[in-house]
């Protein structure tokens, strides 16, 4: 992977230490949502699904946790925001997934050591970089596949509109991957909200309780700079 089209993933560094594609992607999911019945996020059942893959409750409660423990809150706190954030950017990654191997996208388990080493470099070490996405809800365990999914979106870029410039190559990406989404079928499970297939987005519960979780670019992508 050519240094300089990593570079292109990169933004300048806000207060936070994340870049202004996380901001604009994964940590505008931490909107204000009143939720009710998050406690049991354990229980068996489906959060969401996309196609024919089911996204677990399990797997939601597990991440979210771990960004609990990790940022020093006790696991199973109650928190509507973090729970909406990280069942969106687990759908958006599955869906992703999904959107790139329909495409023949594929991305090495050594191009993603490569971009992993690369940021832990620049940010000055691995507890910096898990620093830096923990600040967008991503938990340590979860890094490596988010660094897949800002490759995959890179790749596809490329691939879908080859001679045209990064903005240009983002909009064909979140176009694709708009219509692979509508086609293919996302559902969000009623107790933590519904999926808009048209923005990419979790939207409001059926209750005048909630907000609607805003995300200006969701596939803008997510690696971390200095």
């Amino acid at each position: 992977m050519r240094r300089e089209r990593m570079h292109t993933m990169h933004g300048r560094r806000n207060g936070s230490g994340v870049t202004t594609m996380m901001r604009r992607g994964i940590a505008a999911l931490a909107a204000s949502l009143v939720l009710a019945g998050c406690a049991g996020l354990g229980d068996a059942g489906s959060a969401a699904t996309v196609g024919d893959v089911q996204i677990s409750t399990d797997t939601l409660a597990s991440q979210t946790e771990a960004i609990q423990v990790q940022r020093g809150v006790p696991a199973g706190t109650p928190d509507s925001a973090l729970t909406l954030g990280v069942l969106q950017r687990l759908v958006i990654t599955e869906l992703v997934g999904q959107a790139a191997t329909a495409q023949g996208v594929t991305v090495s388990p050594s191009e993603i050591d490569a971009a992993i080493a690369e940021f832990e470099a620049q940010l000055g070490g691995a507890e910096a970089l898990q620093a830096a996405y923990l600040d967008s809800n991503v938990p340590a365990e979860a890094i490596e596949g988010q660094v897949q999914l800002s490759l995959q979106v890179q790749e596809l870029g490329s691939t879908l509109a080859p001679d045209a410039d990064p903005n240009g190559q983002q909009q064909a990406v979140v176009q694709y991957v708009t219509g692979f989404g509508l086609q293919e079928g996302i559902t969000v499970s009623p107790r933590f909200g519904t999926w808009d297939g048209g923005t990419l987005t979790v939207g409001p519960l059926p209750s005048d309780l909630s907000t609607t979780v805003q995300v200006e670019d969701p596939l803008a992508g997510i690696l971390p700079a200095p």
